[in-house]
C-alpha cells in the first residue's frame, strides 16, 4: 500500500508541475495535498514547473520503485 501511495503522490506531484510547464499556474488554497502517507506542496527551486515534490510525512523526498513490486 505504500507502494501505491508513493506513486500516486509523486503522479500528483508531476501533474501540478505539468499543469505550470503549460503555463497554469497552480496554487493550492492549503498549500499542500495532505495524506496519512505523505503530502504534495511547493518546495522545489522556485522555478514553475519544478517547484511540486511528494514528500513523506518525515520530510523525506518520496520516489516510488521502478520495479513493480508491491512491497511495503
Amino acid at each position: 500500500m505504500a507502494v501505491d501511495a508513493a506513486r500516486l503522490l509523486s503522479a500528483v506531484a508531476d501533474a501540478l508541475n505539468a499543469l505550470e510547464n503549460a503555463g497554469i499556474t497552480v496554487d493550492l488554497a492549503g498549500g499542500a495535498v495532505m495524506t496519512g502517507r505523505g503530502y504534495v506542496m511547493a518546495v522545489g527551486d522556485g522555478r514553475l514547473g519544478h517547484r511540486w515534490q511528494a514528500r513523506t510525512r518525515l520530510w523525506t523526498p518520496l520516489s516510488p520503485p521502478d520495479d513493480g513490486s508491491d512491497e511495503d
